[in-house]
């Protein structure tokens, strides 16, 4: 399984960029156009009630320097709709734009140019990060959103089980044993407010351990909410979505997503949907 690029360049989330971190295995026999974080951004877990809601602000403060970053993320009733607002450091300067999925089969990125051949990992990035954030949630509130009630000390420990999150193309992984501490609260009747900080092992000493914060809010719900075919994609690079061949030392069954630019421009997000579905 890939390690995003954007990931390992700005430290940005996770361990996915630290070195005492295990690997996850690789993803295999996914389906042709199986979207890259597996249609929602909470597939493959188990139901959980921070899982229902459908906006996301999240900024991650990453060890040892305290880098930042800041993603907005969008979900619709559609589950393979999601789009997402970021602000993260790169290798140069910070990198602010915009990034949508499109029925799982298209990607669409405005504000800065993807990086050839890694033009998946922002949205990778920004979806392992709310996988994450919702297994922190569930340590500390396994009774979801509707048991926050004002501001609330919380904490969580576990001597054994690791956190993981991934999606088909991107893992992060926390071992044990780890702890949580911090604070939720209701900011009003659709909207909780969170400040976490995880510590986890890490760092180059044995026995060293290092501090990631995570703090945002999550709010309202995906139930008849869906993107606005009349949106305007002026201005916004597009790709289809696919499975690139495995190489000779790779399995079949083992995939690597790939986005291949479309000819555009697309006036429309509807256009854009036509297009995809002439190219299935």
């Amino acid at each position: 399984m890939k390690t995003p690029r954007f990931l390992a360049a700005a430290l940005l989330c996770l361990p996915l960029a630290a070195g005492a971190q295990a690997p996850l295995p690789p993803t295999a026999k996914v389906p042709a156009n199986h979207p890259p974080m597996g249609a929602s951004p909470h597939a493959k877990a188990a139901p959980s009630p921070w899982a229902e809601l459908a906006d996301y602000a999240i900024t991650v403060k990453v060890p040892p320097r305290g880098d930042s970053g800041t993603w907005k993320i969008r979900t619709f009733a559609d589950p393979a709709d999601v789009l997402v607002d970021m602000d993260t450091p790169g290798t140069k300067g910070r990198t602010k734009g915009s990034i949508l999925l499109v029925g799982g089969a298209g990607l669409a990125a405005k504000g800065f140019t993807p990086e050839r051949g890694f033009e998946v990992d922002s949205l990778d990035a920004a979806i392992v990060n709310l996988k994450v954030l919702t297994k922190l949630l569930d340590a500390v509130a396994p009774a979801g959103p509707a048991s926050v009630k004002g501001k609330q000390a919380v904490s969580a420990t576990e001597a054994k089980a690791p956190i993981v999150a991934e999606t088909p193309s991107a893992n992060a992984r926390f071992n044990a044993p780890w702890s949580i501490k911090g604070t939720v609260e209701r900011v009003d009747a659709a909207t909780i407010s969170f400040r976490l900080e995880l510590e986890t092992p890490g760092g180059e000493k044995a026995g060293e351990r290092v501090r990631w914060q995570f703090s945002g809010t999550a709010s309202g719900t995906p139930t008849g909410r869906a993107l606005d075919e009349s949106m305007s994609l002026a201005g916004w690079a597009t790709y289809a979505l696919g499975n690139s061949k495995p190489t000779k030392a790779q399995s079949h069954s083992v995939l690597r997503f790939r986005a291949t630019p479309l000819p555009g421009p697309f006036a429309t997000l509807k256009d854009l949907r036509a297009a995809l579905k002439q190219g299935q």
